[in-house]
């Protein structure tokens, strides 16, 4: 038995590699099956659409609509997308990661039709609440944590509705390309910890009742763009960093448009080398901005195109080097209020960028012995981590 600091096993006499590749996937299962042992009204479900899957469930949908209120469904990565989906129960679905590359769990539209609802570690395309269906409203407890959100999520129905459609919306630890708005209908929202990497990440209608701190927000080109649709009350940004990676030196901005905004100690950086200015055409109050000021991250490289430094679009798979973390020294680190940290890493909290989900164990096969006689053994190194 071999161990590189890392948990490794033998499996013997297995006649083929296919068959042994299943006993890891089995292994996996029996791991999540222990994880929800101490809740033993839940069941956990496992859809795998990957060519010769032996899963009861091979699409996503179809284990939605068998599985119970409480149940937490596990899809397995797969370069197949697993479409779009209805969720109109209490449930919990886990994937591998959002970005680790070829162990994907890919997912099209996300219609949320139901309380009690939390998504982690997938690659979604779109998220948004429906009240069509049987379950009554308020849908109460929406949690997103570990996702990638490529296109677009929304929260509540729409501009006007006078009831309130959600209620307790977190979205934590994400990667959000497209842009997210929270409709006057859905209340209380938190938005922390997340990156940001489009240019019109926010459409406010709600601002009362909507937390956005310790995100940030990144681009490669100019501007970043913020709505505030909310005619009384003013957005509040607190402790978020807003950065810019232009190819050469220029002028970025940050445009916060339509409405009152209230900044209070965010950081705002451009890697080209050019200056960030704050403007728009409502209210803005400004407190503690550390302007124009080096983040000091741990590892980036401003040379790799799709690095967070990059001058290209950002990819979290692309150079797993990638470190957000701060230096020490960095100013951002007491930067925020009350001496607290600005950015992704504040009160203790650890960003994943590849966004393997909290809670769940991986494994990976590390090598194996390509071929071996009928009735022989077959020596498979694994490798098992906890997040």
């Amino acid at each position: 038995m071999k161990n590189n600091n890392n948990f490794h096993d033998h499996f013997l006499n297995k006649n083929n590699v296919g068959r042994t590749l299943n006993t890891v996937k089995s292994l996996m299962i029996c791991t999540l099956l222990l994880l929800a042992s101490k809740a033993m009204a839940q069941n956990i479900i496992t859809v795998d659409n990957n060519p010769g899957s032996t899963a009861t469930f091979t699409g996503l949908q179809a284990a939605l609509d068998g599985a119970s209120p409480g149940d937490i469904i596990y899809v397995q990565p797969s370069a197949i997308s697993y479409g779009n989906i209805i969720i109109n129960k209490a449930i919990t679905l886990t994937g591998r990661s959002h970005s680790e590359p070829s162990k994907l769990s890919i997912i099209g539209s996300v219609s949320v039709r139901s309380s009690d609802v939390t998504l982690k570690g997938l690659n979604i395309f779109s998220i948004s609440h429906n009240t069509s269906g049987p379950n009554p409203i308020p849908f109460v407890d929406l949690s997103i944590f570990d996702c990638a959100i490529l296109s677009s999520a929304s929260f509540g129905i729409q501009a006007g509705v006078a009831v309130t459609t959600a209620n307790n919306i977190i979205l934590r630890g994400n990667a959000i390309f497209g842009n997210i708005s929270i409709f006057n209908d859905a209340k209380n929202v938190i938005i922390t910890n997340n990156i940001f990497a489009g240019s019109s990440p926010l459409n406010i209608y709600n601002a009362l009742s909507t937390i956005i701190g310790n995100n940030v927000f990144r681009f490669q080109s100019s501007p970043i763009t913020f709505n505030n649709f909310d005619a009384v009350n003013p957005v509040i940004l607190s402790n978020n960093m807003f950065i810019f990676t232009f190819a050469t030196a220029g002028s970025a901005s940050v445009n916060l448009n339509s409405g009152s905004y209230t900044l209070n100690n965010n950081l705002s950086y451009e890697f080209g080398g050019g200056n960030v200015s704050i403007a728009g055409n409502g209210n803005i109050t400004q407190n503690n901005t550390l302007a124009n000021t080096n983040p000091q991250f741990t590892n980036v490289d401003r040379l790799s195109t799709q690095s967070f430094a990059g001058s290209s679009s950002y990819n979290p798979g692309f150079r797993l080097a990638d470190d957000l973390s701060l230096q020490a020294g960095s100013p951002a680190l007491t930067g925020g209020t009350g001496g607290s940290e600005i950015g992704l890493f504040a009160n203790g909290f650890v960003y994943k960028p590849l966004g393997v989900p909290r809670g769940i164990p991986t494994l990976d096969v590390l090598s194996y012995d390509p071929s071996v006689p009928k009735n022989g053994n077959i020596n498979v190194i694994i490798k098992a981590k906890a997040h």
